[in-house]
């Protein structure tokens, strides 16, 4: 009997250690993959974080329109979703007006715009029943550009050529911003030469390739390059390939970007990619000495841009933000 009872305690203490092992094993194994796990999603969203930047950094590159970024910073962080934003003005002859920020979600998954907010609304505007575009976030009127090349069909719904800039002669005490589109592309020289020292060039327009997609179905996504505080582009050579080495300016900057965004991205409206599309005309203007460019934003007092129709090479204007001339900030021009 005293036999069977050693037995009996000799194999529940066997089984009391095969448990322990187990446990301990499993609770070691539930560690590894634990940190195995979070060290993947960690790399995961770091890669996923380094393409929400190129997405943004190429965003304010080519599609930003006289919209400048001040910062990037994560708004949100999680461990499988976050959001990168970017709070962004508009230079309105020396008047830092907010604008609509970037917003840029990514996760395991995939990386995409913040919410509708990003994008634009075009809608009759009440009096005069043209259409007109603004951001859906805070309804600031959006400046459109008009291909001179675009036949309109009689069955669309598009915005008609206008002449804004005229109506802002009697808007006193303002400065506004207008985007010009010029009856035909003009070189970086020429636009230099012809634009009225009293107003300030603060963004340049590559146009489009092709006569498809009317002035509505761009809005948004037009392609150009910001200028300098002084209305000026450089030529300077890049040092790096990288996102992070552009600076809006410079027209090498500018290139690599638009060939960065026609790899990597897509945009298709009506069948039409304006990435693709953007692709091409930078093959034809490769440096800025070659560059012809199919309008631009210009800022100023509106008296001095209510005079812009009346230039030979206009086709268009379009008016976007204003911003009352305070006393104690003086325009830039």
């Amino acid at each position: 009997m005293k036999l069977n009872e050693n037995f009996d305690q000799l194999i529940k203490k066997e089984k009391r250690k095969r448990l322990l092992k187990t446990i301990a094993i499993s609770f070691v194994t539930t560690v590894v993959l634990l940190f195995i796990g979070f060290t993947l999603i960690n790399k995961r969203m770091e890669m996923q974080y380094k393409k929400a930047q190129e997405m943004a950094n190429i965003t304010d590159m080519i599609e930003s329109p006289n919209l400048v970024s001040q910062s990037q910073y994560l708004s949100t962080s999680g461990r499988v979703t976050s959001q990168l934003k970017s709070e962004r003005f508009k230079n309105i002859d020396g008047y830092m007006v907010a604008a609509t920020p970037l917003e840029i979600n990514f996760s395991l998954f995939g990386i995409g715009y913040g919410s509708g907010k990003n994008s634009s609304l075009t809608v009759p505007i009440t009096k005069t029943k043209e259409i007109g575009a603004f951001s859906r976030e805070n309804g600031e009127k959006l400046p459109l550009f008009f291909n001179p090349k675009h036949k309109e069909s009689e069955t669309q719904q598009e915005a008609k050529e206008t002449h804004e800039a005229r109506t802002l002669s009697g808007f006193k005490n303002h400065v506004a911003e207008v985007a010009i589109s010029f009856k035909k592309p003009m070189t970086y020289d020429e636009i230099q030469a012809k634009i009225p020292e009293n107003v300030l060039i603060n963004w340049y327009w590559l146009g489009m390739a092709s006569d498809q997609l009317s002035a509505t179905e761009t809005v948004g996504k037009v392609i150009g390059i910001n200028a300098d505080e002084a209305g000026k582009l450089s030529s300077e050579p890049l040092k790096s390939k990288t996102s992070s080495a552009w600076w809006s300016p410079n027209y090498p900057s500018f290139v690599a970007a638009v060939k960065t965004a026609a790899e990597k991205r897509s945009y298709t409206v009506n069948g039409l990619d304006i990435y693709q599309d953007a692709l091409k005309q930078i093959e034809k203007y490769p440096t800025l000495k070659t560059a012809k460019f199919s309008g631009i934003i210009v800022s100023g007092r509106t008296e001095n841009l209510a005079t812009l129709d009346d230039e030979s090479y206009v086709y268009t204007t379009n008016v976007g933000l204003q911003a009352e001339i305070l006393p104690y900030i003086e325009p830039t021009k």
